[in-house]
């Protein structure tokens, strides 16, 4: 109910002097052990270069929990979450906040030291995989070979962990290098039950050029809204039309107040992170609303951007607001999917009842 008085409140409250978030995104922190050339933030710094500076694993609770006080959802990532020198105790206490759903961005290739903590914290479990060539990875990430391997390896024994609570969910960046590399992720993803997730590399905010007008860019896109339409809608993020805005990069009316984004010591991005204006700290200022007045107040209302950066929170929230009537199709699509699901597993030969 709470979640339907924020859609409510973003459909026609655009303007508010009220912060509603619908998701809090955390940057537990910045530090990352990858090098992954198209990982930036809105103006294209990359993470591993931005400050340094962290919470204590007892203030970080204590952020979350005014997070909390705003939102049911909740985001954590960075950087790499999992270099966190707190990272085991933020997972530990992060279920006495009683979010009701939480999603964990990692690179996972030290997942396996935290499985025991992150199996009964979170619900939805991110990793970042972009391509299934062990070389290419290997040069991406620029820590050496054979990592591609190990959070391949890391990636089966999450799946494998007794009483995990999370869903997986394979995220990969569409960039002019790999895009025929990503079939094969996605089959990698749909053949062990995971979720796919895919989005365009942005340099700062803006589509990386030579995605523009790239015809295998689009057939890709193409192919996964086929897959959809065939019965697979479970298995890929995004609805129909999330995907055609994505292949085709459509203008969208961006709603950046759905979500509240928080750095590593508890500054609040006004409007989002892209732009990047902090409008205060939520440690210090523990009213969220008082923050977004705050930003009101010196930066002004939030801008109409007239290059929407296609990211997929932006479009994740904001296509649902603009056009309604488009979540009534995916509803039906993920309807289709879960019967096609249940009807295969019924089916399958060899299989004991």
């Amino acid at each position: 109910m709470h979640c339907f008085f924020k859609y409510f409140h973003h459909l026609w409250a655009e303007n508010s002097r009220q912060w509603q978030p619908m998701l809090g995104i955390y940057y537990l922190t910045y530090a990352c052990n990858f090098r992954c050339p198209y990982c930036s933030d809105g103006k294209n710094v990359p993470y591993y270069q931005l400050p340094a500076k962290i919470l204590h694993g007892t203030e970080v609770i204590e952020l979350l929990r005014r997070v909390r006080a705003y939102t049911d959802f909740l985001v954590i990532t960075g950087g790499e979450p999992l270099l966190h020198p707190d990272f085991a105790y933020v997972m530990e206490h992060l279920p006495a906040l009683r979010f009701k759903g939480v999603l964990l961005t990692t690179n996972a290739y030290y997942l396996h030291r935290y499985l025991s903590v992150v199996a009964s914290a979170v619900n939805y479990l991110l990793v970042s995989v972009d391509t299934l060539h062990h070389g290419k990875a290997d040069g991406w990430y620029s820590v050496g070979e054979g990592v591609l391997s190990k959070i391949l390896e890391n990636i089966t024994t999450a799946a494998d962990y007794p009483g995990r609570r999370y869903e997986i969910i394979i995220s990969a960046v569409a960039t002019p290098g790999n895009i025929e590399d990503l079939y094969g992720v996605y089959h990698y993803a749909k053949e062990r039950g995971f979720r796919f997730a895919v989005a365009p590399q942005l340099i700062g905010v803006n589509v990386h050029p030579d995605l523009i007008d790239n015809t295998q860019y689009k057939r890709f896109y193409d192919f996964l809204m086929a897959e959809k339409k065939q019965g697979y809608a479970i298995n890929i993020n995004g609805s129909l039309l999330y995907l055609k805005h994505m292949r085709n990069f459509s203008k969208f009316s961006c709603r950046p107040f759905t979500l509240v984004t928080v750095a590593p010591t508890g500054d609040v991005y006004y409007p989002c992170l892209e732009i990047g204006h902090v409008a205060g700290n939520l440690l210090e200022t523990p009213d969220l609303h008082q923050i977004r007045r705050n930003g009101l107040r010196v930066f002004g209302p939030q801008p109409k951007c007239e290059a929407s950066c296609q990211s997929a929170c932006a479009l994740g929230f904001s296509l649902p607001l603009g056009h309604p009537l488009s979540m009534l199709h995916e509803c039906c699509l993920v309807a289709k999917g879960w019967g096609r699901k249940i009807f295969t597993k019924k089916s399958s030969p060899g299989q004991q009842v």
